[in-house]
């Protein structure tokens, strides 16, 4: 009997704490990942040769001070910087800001457009708790090209008339300009793809129409969820990073290629086929009719909050740009608010039948009255039975005398059942099997004398462990009962000896 308590015990202890571990358990990644901690890096004046200010703004926009806030700033590659890192004097407190500066030497401005960037990196103890923080700015020396266009440096298709001047993969070749107009593709013209509208070149024929992608930097501005490429590639590898900047002088990358123009498959480095044509001009005329020459189009993601002012392409040759677009975010909200207000629309129409329910179901209130047996009216019988069911434990008369430790007669014609139910009324060991029971089985509100340990935590997290609570208590109930009714036969085969 020693051996089946103790298991009974181990199962209810192994349940409950099961169920409050699984409950307990913080989902993963609760911390935040965005810091509260904002900086902002100002111009930086660029006319050199000078030796200019790097100037950091921060401010606290969490509702707790911060404290040992360092920054470190960076610029350009072999730019003398001083002080490359600063800690604040003083805590930061909640909404306050403040500013660091650091020297930099500016060398003789160079020939044509270059990039400049400038970071912040900070690390902070309290605010948030995200204890980091970044952010950069871009600048640019030099004279910005104003469009894609300025930047055709490649004869990438050709009219029969025009082939001697074209050149798209080196070697002479070109695309047919009478195999375009045939798919629509005339200079000027509209080209619908990737989710935007792409202006094909106006360039007459023989002059540059696209462009041979060297870490150019030019103007573009506009806003939308992705910026779109329409081109295609020579040689094979047709493949970089490119930059976008924006106008409060952040910036993000994202890489995009397209496959070779006369093979690859299809879909290489993400592209979507958009055009194609048959055979090509060659150095000897219209030729190689019996191959597909192609255009794709694809895409890389920007901030669709931020306006975009330039962008930079990736660094290498092989990929040929024909023209540019942005593709606009997508309007959700529209689609979604219709379906939300539907329902709300049919509310009423579901809850007017059951204003009328009372009014039909009070007769059946009256049948118990007037019949007693439950198979009258079928659907008060649930509500019937506990009357006559086992008694709830804290229905028990407080007269009734615990029937195990104190006790040291027992009446023999004690059944286990009606033995069970006195033990919690009194004993310490039955009042948590009892309560646990009672919470478990109603599903309601904790009874005063539950443990906060169990009780508490679980209702306050919405576990869904009362399953396993329930199967706790029946555990722990039906060893007490098993208990009461050995000792009642312990004693009753003493007393026969």
């Amino acid at each position: 009997m020693k051996k089946m308590k103790a298991i009974i015990a181990m199962l209810a202890t192994a349940l409950v704490f099961g169920g409050a571990m699984t409950v307990i358990t913080a989902p993963a990644g609760a911390e935040g990942s965005n810091s509260a901690l904002t900086m902002s890096i100002a111009a930086v004046d660029l006319e050199g040769p000078a030796i200019s200010d790097i100037v950091v703004t921060l401010k606290n926009t969490s509702a707790t001070a911060m404290s040992d806030v360092s920054v470190k700033v960076t610029g350009p590659i072999n730019w003398t910087l001083y002080p490359e890192t600063q800690t604040l004097p003083a805590a930061l407190a909640a909404g306050a800001t403040a500013t660091v500066k650091a020297e930099i030497h500016v060398p003789n401005n160079p020939e044509g457009s270059l990039t400049r960037n400038f970071t912040a990196t900070a690390t902070y103890a309290g605010g948030d708790g995200v204890k980091t923080s970044f952010t950069e700015r871009n600048q640019f020396t030099g004279a910005v090209p104003a469009s894609l266009a300025e930047l055709f440096d490649n004869v990438g298709t050709t009219t029969v008339a025009a082939i001697p001047q074209g050149n798209y993969d080196g070697e002479k070749n070109s695309f047919s300009r009478e195999r375009l107009a045939e798919k629509g593709i005339t200079p000027g013209a509209k080209v619908t793809a990737a989710g935007t509208e792409f202006t094909w070149p106006a360039a007459a024929a023989g002059e540059p129409d696209n462009v041979s992608a060297k870490g150019q930097t030019f103007t573009f501005s506009g806003k939308g969820s992705k910026i779109a490429f329409l081109g295609s590639g020579v040689a094979q590898g047709a493949v970089g990073e490119a930059t976008v900047h924006y106008t409060d002088g952040s910036s993000s990358k994202g890489t995009f290629g397209f496959p070779n123009w006369g093979f690859d498959p299809a879909t290489a480095h993400g592209a979507k086929l958009e055009v194609t044509t048959k055979g090509r001009n060659t150095p000897a005329g219209y030729a190689n009719a019996e191959y597909d020459y192609r255009m794709f189009s694809n895409t890389i993601g920007i901030d669709q909050a931020k306006t975009v002012s330039m962008v930079t392409l990736p660094n290498n040759s092989g990929i040929h740009i024909f023209a540019m677009a942005f593709v606009p975010a997508a309007e959700v909200p529209p689609t979604t608010a219709p379906a939300a207000t539907a329902p709300a629309t049919t509310a009423p129409a579901t809850t007017a039948p059951a204003t009328t329910a009372p009014a039909t179901s009070a007769p059946a209130t009256t049948a118990p009255a007037t019949s007693a047996p439950a198979t009258v009216d079928p659907s008060v019988a649930p509500s019937a039975e506990p009357t006559t069911a086992e008694p709830s434990p804290t229905t028990v008369p407080s007269t009734q005398a615990p029937t195990i430790p104190p006790v040291t007669t027992v009446p023999t014609t004690d059944a286990p059942g009606t033995g069970a139910p006195t033990v919690p009324a009194t004993t310490k060991a039955a009042a948590p099997g009892s309560t646990t029971t009672a919470s478990s089985s109603t599903g309601g509100t904790t009874p005063a004398s539950q443990g906060p340990s169990t009780g508490a935590g679980l209702s306050e997290t919405g576990s869904s462990s009362a399953p396993l609570l329930a199967v706790a208590g029946l555990l722990v109930f039906g060893g007490l009962a098993l208990t009461a009714t050995s000792e009642v036969r312990r004693r009753n085969r003493a007393s026969h000896r």
